[in-house]
């Protein structure tokens, strides 16, 4: 399956320096919204949580202070950072498959159910955003919440969608 290791949050990004989240004690604000988002205490109840803003206002540095902190509490289930810089990370066709490859790395049941998916067919990875949505993320995760399995709510981080590549086709999957 094709997946882009270059995404994941924790990858040195190839200038030497890896991804840095935001400095200790600033940001706290939006990052209490996602925390209390994330924990189902907010008021706010949608199943996605949109950070939106001008470039160079510090969205990326937000999504990797939240990665970190999902990470600390066992809850980040997959991230995507896009980057123009990157051919890999700004190709829209790698999105789903990367953070269905990250959540199989979390959990046998989903490994075995992505699996079984792929041997039957190994061309579904390649099949449009909204049915790979389906085949290769919800499909096995419900498995996994069927199973019951599922001790917390998993966070999927994807920074910067604009950055990619004929992005409005997994846009449009994922809203």
């Amino acid at each position: 399956m094709p997946y882009s290791q270059k995404a994941f949050h924790y990858v040195d990004v190839g200038n030497g320096h890896s991804r840095e989240g935001c400095t200790p004690g600033t940001r706290q604000k939006i990052l209490k919204d996602i925390e209390e988002w994330v924990d189902g205490t907010s008021p706010v109840d949608t199943l996605g949580y949109w950070l939106c803003g001008m470039a160079g206002t510090g969205k990326s540095t937000i999504a990797q202070s939240v990665c970190n902190t999902m990470e600390n509490k066992n809850m980040l289930a997959a991230t995507f950072f896009c980057s123009r810089q990157i051919p890999e990370c700004r190709d829209h066709s790698k999105i789903i498959p990367t953070i269905a490859y990250q959540m199989a790395q979390i959990s046998l049941i989903f490994t075995k159910e992505l699996v079984t998916i792929l041997q039957a067919d190994p061309n579904k990875v390649s099949r449009p955003p909204s049915e790979q949505l389906d085949i290769l993320l919800i499909k096995p995760w419900t498995k996994v919440v069927s199973a019951g399995m599922c001790s917390c709510t998993p966070v999927v981080v994807i920074d910067a969608l604009y950055e990619c590549e004929n992005i409005e086709s997994v846009l449009s999957a994922l809203i």
